[in-house]
């Protein structure tokens, strides 16, 4: 059975411990956590230092620094390495390294409706096991499906397990409640309850296209400012400025697959026809390639086209320079990125905007899993 590693920062989130580190006047509680964030992040993921290192890179007294990495050591967050010799006189000063190996995080991934996908990786978001189950065809995604395959997955943890993280199309509010995924056939959806009774940690339910661009972000090409779009059995777009995700009053920002861009007749789960996604969606591009596979080329060529139409007065809002596209690889290729950034290259490129520069993610499929877990870390540890 899988060990719960105790949580660092408040279940409710990072948003309001991140506040309570701005406060002048903090509470001993406040200052005791700002000082183990500082020591973690100091060291995350990679990094080695000594206690006196971690003492002017903290701002921390020497006392403070012994105490905080004594506490993290005997939680199994640090460890102790090798010796680092001194330039000068004095004695040989001991390594210290955050410990990736100590925990866990359970992530999957709902919006492919033909497979459910999984992954545990351990605390620096590195995948250590992976498992998947097929789907049986229908409207509606059976919320037992989800929790069987966090079973198998937590059954694979021989270390303790610090959260679960769930990537799902459809609109997610600050709970964790899904409150519509049509794709699923879901609407107040409370999967995280059902999670629960698994193993008692924080459940972090997320979208899909917002944990995307937050491992883009935080594990891929490193940049803090970003839209991700995210074509599967859907569309959505993930919106990151400044390192944090933009989700929008109603928790619907990035929600481009449902936008109308023809006067088509092919039927959105909607309630609407023409929307983006019965354009350029997965299941579509399947359906159009199979019928006409000498087309292949020019029909993703084409769902290029659109998505650069769909994408060019986001990118003048916001002069965002930095579009990735994420999805299945037969689909999501130099092809359509090419596509993209000439149709966006034409609809606004002038000397009032900077350059825009269209690419493949750097993760690949596993993005939406990966930033879900990178946003369990975020909550618990607060290294991100």
């Amino acid at each position: 059975m899988a060990r719960r590693l105790p949580v660092l920062i408040d279940a409710r989130g990072s948003r309001q411990a991140n506040a309570s580190h701005r406060l002048a006047s903090a509470a001993p509680s406040d200052i005791r956590l700002r000082n183990r964030t500082a020591v973690m992040r100091a060291l995350y993921p990679y990094d080695s230092h000594s206690r006196a290192e971690l003492a002017k890179l903290t701002g921390m007294s020497k006392v403070s620094t012994s105490d905080v990495v004594a506490e993290l050591l005997d939680d199994g967050l640090l460890v102790e390495g090798a010796y680092k010799t001194p330039h000068g006189p004095g004695k040989p000063s001991q390594l210290l390294r955050f410990n990736a190996s100590s925990g866990a995080i359970v992530s999957i991934d709902l919006s492919d409706v033909t497979r459910l996908r999984g992954v545990v990786v351990d605390l620096s978001d590195k995948v250590m096991h992976r498992a998947e189950i097929a789907l049986p065809h229908g409207d509606r995604l059976e919320p037992t499906e989800v929790i069987g395959l966090c079973q198998r997955l937590l059954d694979m943890c021989d270390v303790r397990v610090i959260g679960i993280a769930i990537a799902t199309p459809g609109t997610v509010n600050d709970e964790g409640l899904i409150l519509e995924a049509p794709n699923l056939g879901w609407v107040d959806m409370d999967l995280a309850d059902g999670l629960h009774a698994l193993i008692d940690c924080p459940v972090v339910v997320t979208n899909d296209a917002d944990a995307a661009v937050f491992a883009e972000g935080y594990f891929g090409g490193g940049v803090s400012d970003m839209i991700l779009v995210q074509i599967a059995d859907g569309v959505g777009a993930g919106l990151l400025i400044d390192g944090n995700v933009v989700r929008g009053k109603g928790f619907t920002a990035g929600e481009i697959g449902h936008v109308v861009m023809s006067d088509g007749v092919r039927p959105c789960v909607c309630g609407k026809t023409g929307c983006l996604e019965t354009i350029v969606s997965s299941p579509v591009l399947d359906a159009a390639v199979e019928e006409r596979p000498d087309d292949a080329e020019r029909i993703i060529a084409r769902a290029g086209e659109e998505l650069g139409r769909a994408l060019a007065m986001s990118v003048a809002l916001t002069n965002i320079t930095h579009v990735v596209f994420s999805g299945p690889s037969r689909l999501v290729n130099r092809t359509m990125v090419e596509a993209a950034q000439s149709t966006i290259d034409l609809l606004t490129k002038s000397r009032f905007l900077d350059e825009v520069h269209v690419e493949l993610s750097t993760i690949g499929e596993d993005a939406a899993m990966l930033g879900a877990a990178g946003m369990v870390l975020r909550r618990v540890l607060a290294v991100l």
